[in-house]
Formats: structure tokens, C-alpha cells, sequence
């Protein structure tokens, strides 16, 4: 004979404790259903504005619907977690996003909210079945993180919060216990655009509508290949990701005016020479569990040479020269025969 499920309220209750022993900024619940608005995404998916991310279209069913990931799911508990607002900024002046500081949040948060799954299955009478998802997991989490009151999705498409904005990181431990959804905040965008109106390459093509392939972030994470001319142009400082519609928006200023300290030498990314010059075995060793690991070793490379390229680095042509001669990555070496084409006055 089976145990009784736990009260519900019993059970938020808990969740609600343990989510901050394990330092999440905020616990919300929402139901195991398609969340409000995911027809939007059916559109974007329709439109190819996800660009070359295939795997969005082939996930889409999945994403709302949370009993494809755990049969009998009732409700989903999202968690946001907050990472740095400081500029991530490297000895030559190139950047990085913010998010990729430290440790892989991928990993870290993940076993955050397991041990928080684990913790409430412990304290509950009866258990219960869970999985915990974090961005690789194909679920809506913004979608939910929103259903669940942990803030609104923007006109840049992150997830703000009303307090602190929206340099945060999600998880979500989708479970079959009934918890008592919480609701929705009500978006606060306004008539504010800086977001629109600050990004370099002009991706957004409506509020919250983001063309992925006029974004940086999308080119310097997750394409594989040589790089669009227009983009290295456009790229600058960037090596990896973009934070200028997070760093337009109002609802961070706060936060980044509290943790505007300066990189230090020891905390600071590499510089565009640093990457160019990583071999193999210290790309595993220094950032093999690392969140660049989605854009990979080759692809960091492509980015540092595009980028020294937009930003006229002269310092680089040796590098530069050496990255052109590579046989092993058609886009690092494309990426430095522009470079070096512009540094000559091309």
C-alpha cells in the first residue's frame, strides 16, 4: 500500500525552506501544464527566428509540457539563483558575459537543486518522485519561472525580477506533488525600450521577439562555423556572449551600481592572446567544466580573432598570422584572415 501524498501546503512550505538553505533567491510553483503564452514560442519556432538551434524545434512539444520529462508530473517548483552583475572584463579590455563567471552554472545549480529535491523528500511524509532540469533540459523554463511568480519576461526576453533584475540563472524540479500554484507578476516593462534600442546588431525584431540569427549571443555560443562578416564586424570586445540588452535595462541598474568592483587579475577571463594560444590540454584542464564549454575551444578562438579583428588589435597579428595557417578549423581560420585584412586597412 502506497504511502499518502504530503500536504500540499506542508510541502510548498518545505520546498520553500530548503530552496533558501541552498541559496536560490526565489521558490514558486506553477502546474505541470503548457504554460500562458507558449503558442508564442510555437510562432517564433515558425518564423525560423531560432536560427541554426534545431534542437528548439525538435523539443518543442516537450518544453510544455512537463509529463513528457516525469510521467504523472503535477507541478513544476522553478528557482532562480542571482550570479554577478560586475562587467566580466579581460586585461585586454574583451569581454565576457556575465553568467560564464566561476564555476559552470550548469553543474552548480543543478546539485543545488537536487539537494533541495532531496532535502523536502526527506522531511516529507511519503516522498516524492522528481527531476530537476537547468537549461539543458528541454522545458520552457522562462515560461514557467513567469507562471510561478519569480518575475516577468521582458521586452529583451529575459526573466526580470522585481527586486534585483535579471542576471539569474533558473532551475526547475519537476515533481508529482499537487502544490499550490503561486501567481504570476504582472509585467512592468512599461514603455521602456532601451533594451530594443541598445542592442548592437538590432535583433529584436518586436518587443520580446528576438531574431537569434542577428544575436551575438547566438553566434558566439552556439553557432559552429565560420562567422557572418557583418558579425565579426559587429563583435568588438565580445568573445563570448552579449549583456548589452541586460545592461540596458532599468531594473538592473541597482544591482550592477552594488557590484560594479573591478575584475580582478586572478578572477578575470582570458585575454583574446590567451585563447588564441590554448592548446588541448589546458582548454580541458582550465575549463573543461566550464560554462564556455558550450562554444568550445575552437569556437572561443574564432571569437577572440573576429574580435581583435572589429577592435583593430594590432598587438594580435602574430597570433593572428598563425590562427590564418590552421588547417583544423575552417572558422578560426576565416575569422583570422579577416582580422588580419583589417588590421592592413581592409
Amino acid at each position: 500500500m502506497s504511502s499518502p501524498a504530503p500536504d500540499r501546503l506542508l510541502a510548498a512550505r518545505v520546498l520553500r525552506e530548503e530552496a533558501r538553505r541552498e541559496g536560490f533567491a526565489r521558490a514558486g510553483f506553477s502546474r505541470a501544464e503548457e504554460p500562458r503564452g507558449f503558442d508564442r514560442f510555437r510562432d517564433w519556432l515558425a518564423a525560423g527566428r531560432h536560427a541554426g538551434m534545431k534542437y528548439l524545434e525538435d523539443t518543442r512539444d516537450a518544453r510544455a509540457d512537463p509529463r513528457r520529462i516525469l510521467a504523472g508530473a503535477r507541478s513544476v517548483v522553478s528557482l532562480s539563483a542571482f550570479h554577478s552583475a560586475a562587467p566580466f572584463v579581460a586585461a585586454d579590455g574583451s569581454r565576457v558575459a556575465r553568467y560564464a563567471r566561476g564555476a559552470d552554472y550548469h553543474q552548480t545549480v543543478r546539485q543545488a537543486a537536487e539537494r533541495v529535491a532531496g532535502a523536502a523528500d526527506r522531511r516529507l511524509p511519503g516522498g516524492f518522485r522528481h527531476r530537476v532540469c537547468v537549461d539543458t533540459t528541454p522545458i520552457a523554463e522562462r515560461s514557467f519561472a513567469a507562471a510561478s511568480g519569480l518575475g516577468w519576461i521582458g521586452k529583451n526576453g529575459c526573466l526580470i525580477d522585481p527586486e534585483r533584475g535579471s542576471y539569474l540563472t533558473l532551475a526547475e524540479i519537476v515533481t508529482d506533488l499537487d502544490l499550490p500554484p503561486d501567481e504570476p507578476v504582472a509585467e512592468q516593462c512599461g514603455a521602456c525600450v532601451r533594451c530594443l534600442e541598445a542592442c548592437p546588431t538590432q535583433a529584436f525584431v518586436a518587443p520580446g521577439l528576438l531574431d537569434a540569427s542577428r544575436c551575438l549571443a547566438y553566434w558566439t555560443i552556439e553557432h559552429r562555423g565560420a562567422l557572418p562578416d557583418g558579425v565579426k564586424e559587429a563583435l568588438g570586445d565580445r568573445v563570448f556572449g552579449c549583456d548589452v540588452c541586460q545592461e540596458a535595462c532599468p531594473w538592473n541598474a541597482e544591482t550592477a551600481t552594488h557590484q560594479a568592483e573591478e575584475t580582478t587579475a586572478l578572477d578575470a577571463p582570458p585575454t583574446r592572446s590567451d585563447w588564441l594560444g590554448l592548446g588541448p590540454g589546458a582548454w580541458r584542464r582550465r575549463f573543461g567544466k566550464s560554462a564556455y564549454n558550450r562554444a568550445g575551444r575552437r569556437g572561443l578562438q574564432r571569437n577572440a580573432a573576429a574580435s581583435a579583428g572589429s577592435c583593430r588589435d594590432a598587438a594580435l597579428r602574430p597570433d593572428l598570422e598563425r590562427a590564418a595557417m590552421s588547417a583544423a578549423e575552417a572558422g578560426l581560420a576565416d575569422a583570422a584572415v579577416w582580422a588580419l585584412a583589417r588590421l592592413d586597412g581592409g
